[in-house]
């Protein structure tokens, strides 16, 4: 019998995340290299990115999905934040993938059922030679967030990356390169007003964007100071 191809659940990937279109800074290009090494292997990969916020976890998470895809892999996306309610059965029968991917896990920590049906996906997969990849938020530290000891063994055993967030000095250039990717027109003067105006965590500001292009559409306008102020209520 085939193994499912791609997803398994009715969980929706970005199809524009790629490595090429997430905004790689100085200081996580060797993330960058170090996963585009991971998903071109044929070796067994267990590694959690680990940051802050708003530094891009869940683009690079559907981005690791698709470059997967492109490599004919078969695959599982997780994210807990719509998965969380649908119960632990949602971790069984992954391990004849070949990777499985789980977005926030810190929002199934300190939940021992949840912690119970990881412990036991780990084991499967490393028996199955299946790839794990991982996303970890939050400031918290792994000793204080887990509950079950064997668990923290095995996370602590995994390969840690850190996806540093975007730093103030790369920020235009960051919402630029997002900018042409998206095919978003947003000029110079406007993106300043956001900039000072608006959140510095990076990811919320590209929602913005986003939002605010869609909005320009519908209404048939261009991005200007006064649709910003409509629509974000400044």
């Amino acid at each position: 019998m085939n193994k499912p191809k791609q997803l398994i659940f009715p969980f929706q990937i970005n199809q524009k995340a790629s490595f090429d279109s997430f905004f790689c800074s100085p200081d996580n290009q060797n993330l960058m290299t170090r996963l585009a090494d991971v998903v071109s292997s044929r070796d067994t990969s267990e590694l959690i990115i680990h940051g802050e916020e708003g530094s891009g976890k869940s683009f690079l998470m559907q981005a690791i999905c698709n470059e997967l895809s492109s490599a004919e892999k078969q695959f599982a996306f997780i994210p807990m934040k719509k998965a969380f309610n649908m119960g632990v059965e949602i971790f069984q029968n992954l391990d004849s993938l070949d990777a499985v991917c789980i977005d926030d896990l810190q929002l199934i920590l300190a939940n021992q059922d949840w912690e119970t049906a990881l412990f036991n996906l780990i084991n499967e997969c490393q028996q199955s030679s299946c790839s794990l990849m991982l996303s970890l938020g939050g400031t918290q530290p792994l000793d204080e967030s887990v509950i079950l000891p064997d668990l923290l063994s095995r996370i602590k055993r995994m390969e840690f990356i850190a996806l540093h967030a975007v730093q103030d000095e790369f920020f235009n250039q960051a919402i630029d390169f997002v900018a042409q990717q998206l095919d978003i027109k947003i000029e110079k003067a406007e993106l300043e007003f956001l900039l000072k105006h608006q959140t510095r965590i990076f990811s919320l500001l590209v929602e913005n964007i986003i939002t605010l292009d869609n909005q320009a559409a519908s209404l048939k306008r261009k991005i200007t100071i006064p649709l910003i102020k409509e629509t974000l209520n400044l």
